[in-house]
């Protein structure tokens, strides 16, 4: 019995030292417990600061050598620097035309002359105010009749009126009256009247540019220089009076005539100087006839008297109806 013990009790032993051998070989290693040198750090920049990176080792990054201050070159003076040269390896640009050489210019050739510009039409003269007195003879339906006749012009340098009156036994009378401004232009028309049984009337309006009718026609545009078919004498007698020389015979002049019922376009050639033996004596003229170019237009003859002051000695109007009516100057004064 106490020989079976000692067998089981030294297999025991042997079974524990194997064990203990076995544990000793491949068992964990029971270390001294420490506070550990990667936790802390992390920890603690969690809590205070932002992350940083772990520094590098000393034993692989060299210290940097700080820069000495005077190792960075001057800069360049761009005054004195010289154009840079184009890169041999890069295209030349394609060469430009060669201009041909301008010839010589010698006594031999000389230049061209410049044309002169064209001159500037004269300021207007208008006429002096005058009050004329005119005979008139006419014929209407085939009957002949005599008048007579008064003309009133005047102005005071910034505004003129024109008046014509005509008068005739058991015809009644008719008049025509135009008012309006003095421009540098000369006459601008505002306002045309012609009352024989019934007054009709023209309105210029500048500011919209618009000439109005009466008589039902439809508005039509104004442009500058447009006369009634009374003020355009006088802005006839405003140019002829300003330069006599610009006008030579054969000249033509256009104007633009609103009348009653619309705008024709005057067309008017002046003549050679006439002298005219009148009811109110001899007169030196020059005569302006308007180019008839349609069948209904009115034929206007008129002669410009310098002797008063460029204003009409005669005035002949045919209708296209065969009336006539024409005015001759007889007698003049001071309006």
């Amino acid at each position: 019995m106490p020989h079976a013990w000692r067998r089981l009790l030294l297999c025991a032993l042997l079974a524990l030292a194997a064990h203990l051998l076995l544990l000793a070989l491949f068992g964990p290693r029971v270390q001294a417990p420490h506070v550990s040198t990667i936790a802390q750090p992390l920890v603690y920049a969690l809590e205070s600061a932002p992350v940083r990176p772990p520094p590098v080792p000393t034993a692989t990054r060299a210290p940097r050598r700080p820069r000495p201050a005077t190792a960075l070159p001057a800069p360049p003076v761009l005054a004195e620097a010289p154009a840079p040269e184009p890169a041999a390896e890069t295209e030349p640009p394609s060469p430009e035309p060669t201009p041909e050489p301008a010839p010589a210019v010698s006594e031999a050739t000389p230049l061209p002359a410049a044309a002169p510009p064209e001159p500037a039409p004269p300021p207007a003269s208008i006429p002096g105010s005058l009050r004329l007195k005119y005979g008139i003879q006419g014929e209407v339906k085939g009957m002949a009749y005599q008048a007579s006749g008064e003309l009133l012009w005047a102005h005071d340098g910034q505004d003129y009126e024109a008046r014509l009156e005509v008068g005739a036994f058991l015809l009644g009378s008719r008049v025509q009256g135009s008012r309006g401004r003095i421009t540098a232009e000369g006459l601008q028309p505002q306002r045309f009247t012609d009352r024989s049984r019934r007054e009709r009337i023209t309105e210029f309006d500048h500011a919209q540019a618009q000439v109005r009718f009466s008589e039902g026609a439809p508005a039509a545009a104004l442009s500058a220089g447009t006369q009634d078919p009374l003020s355009v004498f006088m802005q006839l007698a405003s140019q002829l009076a300003s330069q006599p020389g610009l006008y030579p015979p054969g000249t033509e002049l256009a104007l633009q005539v609103a009348g009653l019922r619309g705008i024709d376009t005057w067309r008017l050639v002046i003549g050679a100087e006439e002298t005219l033996t009148l009811p109110g004596g001899e007169l030196l003229t020059r005569k302006l006839s308007r180019v008839v170019e349609g069948k209904d237009d009115l034929r206007v003859d008129v002669w410009l008297a310098p002797a008063l002051n460029w204003l009409p000695a005669r005035i002949r109007l045919t209708q296209a109806s065969g009336d006539t009516i024409d005015q001759q100057w007889r007698g003049s004064e001071a309006p």
